[in-house]
Formats: structure tokens, C-alpha cells, sequence
């Protein structure tokens, strides 16, 4: 083990004397090392540069296939008003510099320490835990110390107990819009362009978080938007079925959801459960993050699903959990469906009074409306299906 310090200690062997460890330079010059090195990164830190440009001036990362960051994004003093940007300028100095299009950037909202983990070819070679935000200050100019530990086992614990407390995953680029958007519309509203003001606020970074972005396993206190509803979203087709047998998780946090039909009644954050054709069950479920878009003719002349669902959405799956396990225990929706008129004989499964829905798949139906009763009770069933 040894001690990275920040002091300017003109002695820095006293440090460390009759002891094992070793003392070395400060936390900006180590971090930028490993950075050249490495081809895998895991930085956690709950405050970050304004402008990460010192960190990563002059630094070519050929080598540098995945990043990811660990942050927080929530209404705590004037950070909100920076924290969307920074991160911004996190995205825009490591795409200057590395092959990386979008690093994976994870929000945990009780984040308070600070690590940063270095793999080379799929192993742990060093992390460093210390009291130094990633900011200009933490790294190179406060006294900060921290230990550089070169245990892969104990670094890829401590990965996963970082990973486990996130509460979202993978913030999309749209996503990040909405975050920066948010605190523009803030800015313009009070004339604030340069001091924020010095009183509690909160400017709804916390809903932006809620209702366009992928909640966790773990975080299941993920409320829809007011008024949004729910859909039944069909997946596979009779040629190509989704089984259990097959094995096939459906846990990515972003999802690419297809319509043969313009879903023109589909709003952002309106609830999908996706079902699969070919065994009748429930795969996942998800909010819509975009607009309605539409396939250009070059891609429908390429691609035959394409040329077939050529309407599509971006989504974020709300049931990462239950996604990677449905195949263990298929919840079919014909036994969800009579459960649901078990429990509530008097509400119909969908607007227009129908029974099921099992007609408008056959149908050919890609998305079906159901009632807000039915739709709660299925995603209820699904969290409490994941492990």
C-alpha cells in the first residue's frame, strides 16, 4: 500500500518512516498516469471539475476503451446549477482525447467517497481511495491523502459495492440534455448567469432523474410521470419467437422499442410492458425517453425489420432486475390477466373494455392501451418477480 499526498511536505520520507508504505507524488500527476495506462477506468466522485480540461490536456488515450463515472446529481446548494454541466464537459474532454463516443455515467445520490480504479486487459492493476473530489482543488490543491492499493480482489469488491449503490444507470446523451436544459430554464428565469443566489433551491434535477432516466436494480421508488399510461408493447415475431428456453435476457438499460404503426398516442414517460410473441410472457417494462422517429428510406431498403416496424423509440427500462431473470419464471400474461380479474372483477384490461388483449396481438398489433389498474398491477408483479 501506498500514500499519495498533496502536501508539499519537503520531506515526505518522515511520512512513512519504519512503516511499509511508500509515499509518492500528489493525486492529478497519478490519475493522469493511469489514465495512459489503463483500458478500463471507475471514477466515483460526488464533486467534479467545472472544466476538465487540466485533467486530461495533452493526454491521447488510444488505449482507453471504457470509462465510467460515479457522481451525483441532486438539489444541493449551487452543485446543481454546475453539476449537468460538468458533466457535460467530462463527456466533451475525454471524446477529444480518447475513442470513446459516451462514457457510462451512473448517478448514486448518497455518494460521499472517493475512488478511482485502473484495469489493464480485464484486470484490476491499481486504485486509489482517498478524501480528493475529482475538482481541480481535490486533485492539486488541497491537502488531500489517499492509498493506492494494488489487490485486484479487494478493487473489484469495492467496484461492486460502488455499482451497488448507484440509483441510475447509464445516463443517455438526451438524458444529460434534459438535466442541462433544466438548469438553463432556471438560469434564464432568475437572470442568473453568473453568482448563484445564496438560498435553499431545487430546481427538479431529482424529477428529470425520475422520469427520463433508468432507475437501478435496487430502486424501485421510481414514479411515472403525472397522467402518463400505460401500454402493452409486443415483441418477436411468429419466425422468430422469444423463449425461456433460449435464455435471452432483456436487461439493458436502453432500449430501441419498434411499431409497425406510427404510435401517435405515445407520450414521454408513458409506461410499456413489453410481452413476448411465441410464449406469451412478460419480458420487461420501460418509459419512453423520445419523441416518435421514423425509418429513412435507406434504412428500409437495407433492413427488413426496419422496413416493417419502421417507427421507433427510445426507452429506459424500468425492470432491470426482473429483465434478467424473466426466463427462470416466465410470468405468462394470460395467469397475470385472470390474477388481475381475480383481484379486480369490476375493471376492464383496457379502455375500450376488452377482456385481454390477447385479439389485437393476433392482430398484429405492436402496442396495445391498457387500463392504469391493469398496468400498475403488472408492474408490481414484475418488481416483485426480480430477484
Amino acid at each position: 500500500m501506498q500514500l499519495i499526498s498533496n502536501t508539499d511536505s519537503s520531506n515526505p520520507e518522515d511520512l512513512t518512516k519504519n512503516t511499509a508504505e511508500q509515499f509518492i507524488g500528489n493525486h492529478l500527476k497519478m490519475i493522469r498516469q493511469f489514465l495512459a495506462s489503463s483500458d478500463q477506468v471507475l471514477i466515483a466522485s460526488p464533486f467534479l471539475y467545472r472544466d476538465f480540461g487540466p485533467l486530461f490536456k495533452d493526454l491521447t488515450l488510444s488505449g482507453l476503451k471504457d470509462l465510467t463515472l460515479v457522481t451525483t446529481c441532486r438539489p444541493w446548494k449551487d452543485d446543481q446549477l454546475v453539476k449537468p454541466y460538468s458533466i457535460r464537459s467530462f463527456v466533451d474532454s475525454l471524446r477529444s482525447c480518447s475513442s470513446i463516443r459516451w462514457p457510462v455515467i451512473h448517478i448514486d445520490q448518497k455518494l460521499h467517497g472517493k475512488v478511482y480504479l485502473f484495469k489493464k486487459n480485464g484486470k484490476y492493476t491499481d486504485g486509489i481511495v482517498t478524501s480528493a473530489n475529482l475538482t481541480g482543488k481535490g486533485l492539486d490543491g488541497n491537502h488531500e491523502w489517499g492509498v493506492l492499493i494494488n489487490d485486484p480482489e479487494i478493487l473489484t469488491r469495492l467496484e461492486a459495492q460502488i455499482i451497488a449503490g448507484v440509483d441510475y444507470v447509464s445516463i443517455r446523451e438526451d438524458g444529460l440534455k434534459m438535466l442541462c436544459d433544466t438548469v438553463d430554464i432556471f438560469n434564464r428565469a432568475n437572470k442568473q448567469t453568473t453568482k448563484p443566489p445564496e438560498i435553499d433551491i431545487d430546481i427538479g434535477l431529482d424529477n428529470i432523474l425520475n422520469h427520463y432516466c433508468t432507475p437501478s436494480e435496487g430502486n424501485h421508488n421510481i414514479v411515472l410521470r403525472k397522467g402518463a399510461q400505460y401500454f402493452i408493447k409486443v415483441s418477436g415475431v411468429t419466425g422468430r419467437p422469444i423463449l425461456p428456453i433460449d435464455r435471452r435476457p432483456f436487461d439493458q438499460p436502453h432500449a430501441e422499442l419498434s411499431f409497425a404503426k406510427q404510435p401517435k398516442n405515445l407520450r414521454l414517460g408513458d409506461c410499456l410492458l413489453e410481452v413476448a410473441v411465441g410464449e406469451m410472457c412478460f419480458l420487461s417494462y420501460y418509459a419512453c425517453a423520445s419523441a416518435v422517429r421514423e425509418r429513412t428510406d435507406q434504412e428500409r431498403r437495407q433492413d427488413a425489420d426496419c422496413a416493417r416496424w419502421p417507427f421507433y423509440i427510445y426507452a429506459n427500462n424500468l425492470s432491470l432486475a426482473y429483465g434478467k431473470i424473466w426466463f427462470d419464471q416466465p410470468l405468462y400474461y394470460d395467469q397475470v390477466i385472470s390474477d388481475f380479474k381475480t383481484a379486480f372483477p369490476n375493471i376492464d384490461i383496457t379502455p375500450s373494455g376488452k377482456e385481454d388483449f390477447k385479439g389485437a396481438i393476433q392482430l398484429g398489433h405492436s402496442y396495445i392501451r391498457v387500463t392504469d389498474e391493469f398496468g400498475k398491477f403488472v408492474r408490481e408483479r414484475l418488481d416483485k418477480a426480480g430477484p
